[in-house]
């Protein structure tokens, strides 16, 4: 069992900032409150904007108080349960059991490539074991691309997004999740913040990159992905 619990403080509503985000939410503002109430001594006047007018007259002008933006705190807990422990061995990324064909080729039984996006990316495009991409599970159960060192990641509060990968430095919160995965059976399992369904849109863009999402959207496909060991 793998679990990860983190704690942030964000904005009440954040925008998102990839291009393969959820429509961005507008960030929340600052707010200005105007004094509305007449004191006992202004009784007199018959009403706020009354005594506000009287009280320009001899230069005098209403105050006013800037509040902070509200803020929420966010708690995210993954877990992942049973499987390989971390760190896990150098493995391949091969999709079993899609009923996918990409360009008039079943990508069942091919492996996971690395596709440059918005930030490296992990593609099925039907190629075989030799253009293969390697992987493995640091101590903290998070996917790591070999070749480079990145880690897997989302953006926070997004349901279908592209699994993306970056330095372990850049990505941070709490504007990224970095994905918890195990090998569970044989096959890789991983989850951010309430994704934890791999799934394959085809057509999305021109290549075909793997989704962590936490509901299937029109056009996409749940997909398993096993874990090829390496010697």
């Amino acid at each position: 069992t793998i679990t990860t619990t983190t704690t942030t403080t964000v904005p009440a509503a954040a925008a998102a900032h990839k291009r393969d985000a959820l429509p961005a939410i507008v960030a929340a503002r600052q707010a200005t409150v105007a004094p509305t109430s007449v004191p006992a001594y202004a009784s007199a006047c018959s009403g706020t904007a009354r005594y506000s007018s009287a009280c320009s007259c001899i230069g005098a002008t209403p105050t006013t108080k800037t509040v902070a933006a509200p803020t929420k705190t966010v708690t995210s807990t993954v877990t992942v349960t049973g499987g390989s422990p971390s760190p896990a061995p150098t493995f391949l990324l091969r999709l079993v059991d899609s009923g996918l064909v990409l360009n008039g080729v079943p990508l069942d039984g091919t492996f996971g490539t690395t596709d440059d996006g918005d930030g490296e990316l992990v593609g099925f495009n039907g190629d075989g074991g030799a253009d293969a991409a390697y992987f493995t599970l640091n101590a903290a159960g998070n996917l790591v691309m070999l070749v480079n060192g990145y880690i897997g990641y989302q953006d926070l509060g997004q349901t279908a997004e592209l699994l993306h990968f970056n330095p372990p430095a850049t990505v941070v919160a709490p504007a990224e999740v970095a994905a918890v995965c195990a090998i569970v059976g044989g096959a890789l399992k991983c989850a951010t913040d309430g994704n934890s369904v791999f799934v394959l849109c085809p057509g999305f863009a021109v290549t075909d990159d793997l989704f962590l999402v936490s509901v299937v959207q029109s056009g996409c496909t749940a997909v398993t992905i096993d874990a090829i060991m390496v010697p």
